[in-house]
């Protein structure tokens, strides 16, 4: 079974969840005894899913939705995406509850609530002003979003496990298009 973690990252902080979801994942199939294969790579480094037999896709969010390159990765995947088992988290910058400023907990609604997704978790995200452009600076500021890793690693841990779970269950379906 071949399992990716596709993520998009402006800052290195969802590309780090996506690498400790990719060491969890790889643990918890083999604990379970399923033979797979676990791969973390950006979303716009993603060519083609035809050979990938379940996929975990995550984004930053910046002013309430994904980065582009996870979107275009869904828009130009989409067959691929009903054909496999998907899910789906988004980060930051929101505080450790999981939640914008607004309390939404699923910024991209469209895509966190598309039919082909399995589930959908918002993780807390990092937010360093010093990593930050001076128009990054003054978002971050006219939404005052809280400074601070506010990032879980049991949180990410545990949803890795529920995930393995499921990945254990499921028959392995090669995407051959």
């Amino acid at each position: 079974m071949k399992v990716l973690v596709a993520t998009a990252s402006r800052h290195g902080s969802t590309r780090e969840i996506g690498e400790q979801l990719g060491t969890a994942l790889s643990a918890g199939l083999l604990a379970r005894k399923v033979d797979a294969e676990v791969e973390v790579l950006d979303a716009d480094q993603i060519e083609s899913l035809a050979d990938v037999d379940a996929l975990i896709l995550g984004s930053a969010v910046y002013m309430g939705r994904w980065l582009k390159s996870a979107r275009s990765l869904v828009d130009r995947e989409t067959k691929s995406l009903e054909a496999i088992p998907v899910w789906l988290f988004s980060s930051g910058p929101v505080d450790d509850t999981g939640k914008s400023d607004g309390g939404k907990a699923t910024p991209e609604v469209k895509i966190a609530s598309a039919a082909w997704a399995q589930d959908h978790h918002t993780f807390g995200g990092k937010l360093d002003r010093a990593e930050l452009s001076w128009g990054e600076r003054l978002v971050a500021s006219a939404v005052h979003a809280t400074d601070g890793d506010h990032r879980s690693s049991s949180e990410i841990g545990e949803w890795a496990d529920e995930i393995c779970g499921s990945l254990a269950e499921m028959p392995v379906v090669r995407n051959d298009w």
